[in-house]
């Protein structure tokens, strides 16, 4: 903890999770000084309900931008998923490689590297909002209760689904977010009597009883550890999410699952990013710009590649003795073509699948199955429309559901294509948002959820 912090920096991060700490270092690698506060205590940094889980590509992006998990960071390696259909017995086996992470491990890894490339890290510091919004002050609580201001050249918003700065004052306020936007989920990390043994599968169960239109997890954590989950809309879950969460742990033919060692609630946003992540001197990242993947809520990857991306651009922009959101803009071109384009794509097969009855939903899982892999339905490039073809041969003993699905998998091109678009210049946002309202009310009308 300290006791004392800089009352001026070039770069104020407020949040040392994933997408915080990679900005940061990569902030003060470039010789600015940068000031990281954490609300928690350093030693917890890492902790968080999540799946802890980066399949093959999330890795491979991760590895682009910061060295992969490695070591004790990589709790275990799985070999693909088992899908357990809406019957309880029928199972599809989905190949793709990746690793469940040992997320404390990893994040403490993650701030110790932003620590090494020089950055002031002041922990069990709680930001309290924003003082000055345009001249870039924040207020601070430190331990006693004793409150500060820091004025940074850029403030950067890496809170978590809470997004402090980037509700009160960033730039898209205006964007709340709708209860079918705000994914809940229960967690436990516990051991299990079965061994998962060397070639461990993760498995997901679509649709469990009380959190209807989300889905159940186990995922291996080591030979008989298992982290175990059950995610949902906040707008789907007719019980509590923990009353789901007991449910399908105690469900027939799952692993017997012993005390548990932790375990808790979490929230994130599940809808594309923020139409803008940019303002006057601020930058926000991760769960606070909505950066999450919406179909499945994995934002580990999408945070690091954030936080990444958003400490280029500060630097550059702090090169350029300027701060202001058009300096910054590159962050979200950057963002949206790369993440945000795949991830408002996933939307729309999100609500797709959130509208289909069990039955259907099987069919398509078959198809998905004798399609070879889940590539098909929206593979890490999110190109459905030539993934569609793949399928619509095995769902043609359901034509309701093919012509459905075609339909779903044109309107996903055309989202991703007008992500890829993203405008060049903030000049351009206002028509750009009018083409994304248009084609997210033609989502509402296909009677998904």
């Amino acid at each position: 903890m300290r006791h004392q912090i800089p009352d001026r920096a070039d770069a104020l991060v407020v949040g040392a999770g994933t997408g915080g700490a990679v900005a940061a270092r990569r902030i003060a690698a470039s010789g600015l000084r940068v000031l990281l506060i954490e609300r928690h205590h350093a030693r917890d940094v890492g902790r968080k309900v999540c799946g802890n889980a980066l399949a093959g590509d999330g890795v491979a992006a991760v590895q682009r931008r910061i060295p992969p998990p490695a070591g004790a960071e990589v709790a275990m390696r799985v070999s693909g998923a088992t899908v357990v259909l809406p019957d309880g017995r029928s199972t599809v086996e989905l190949p793709g490689e990746g690793v469940i992470l040992n997320r404390l491990v990893f994040g403490q890894r993650l701030l110790r590297d932003a620590a090494e490339a020089g950055v002031e890290i002041a922990d069990e510091c709680t930001c309290v909002g924003w003082s000055d919004r345009e001249a870039g002050r924040v207020r601070v609580r430190l331990v006693g209760d004793r409150e500060a201001e820091v004025t940074a050249k850029v403030v950067i918003d890496a809170t978590g689904y809470r997004g402090l700065l980037t509700r009160s004052g960033g730039p898209s306020r205006e964007d709340t977010l709708a209860r079918d936007q705000v994914g809940i989920a229960y967690r436990e990390i516990a051991p299990v009597t079965e061994s998962f043994g060397p070639d461990a599968r993760v498995v997901i169960v679509p649709s469990p009883e009380g959190a209807e239109g989300g889905y159940g997890w186990v995922f291996p954590m080591g030979d008989r550890l298992a982290n175990l989950g059950v995610g949902a809309q906040l707008s789907g879950t007719a019980r509590t999410i923990r009353d789901a969460f007991v449910r399908f742990r105690e469900r027939p033919g799952g692993p017997r699952v012993l005390a548990a060692l932790e375990g808790g609630l979490g929230m994130l946003p599940l809808r594309p990013p923020l139409a803008s992540m940019v303002g006057d001197r601020f930058m926000t990242v991760g769960d606070a710009a909505c950066q999450a993947n919406p179909l499945h809520g994995g934002g580990i990857a999408p945070s690091i590649i954030g936080g990444a991306m958003a400490g280029e651009v500060a630097v550059r922009a702090s090169g350029r003795g300027a701060a202001s959101a058009g300096a910054l803009w590159p962050y979200n071109v950057a963002f949206m073509k790369e993440v945000g384009s795949v991830h408002a794509a996933h939307d729309v097969l999100r609500r797709f699948l959130a509208g289909l009855s069990p039955r259907d939903f099987t069919a398509l899982a078959a198809a998905v199955a004798q399609a070879g892999d889940a590539g098909a339905l929206a593979g890490p490039s999110a190109r459905p429309a030539s993934n569609a073809l793949r399928l619509l041969g095995a769902i043609g003993a359901r034509p309701g559901l093919a012509v459905a699905f075609a339909r779903t998998a044109r309107l996903m091109e055309s989202v991703r294509r007008v992500y890829e678009g993203y405008p060049d210049a903030p000049a351009g946002l206002d028509a750009w948002r009018r083409r994304v309202g248009a084609l997210m009310r033609r989502v509402g009308g296909m009677g998904g959820g």
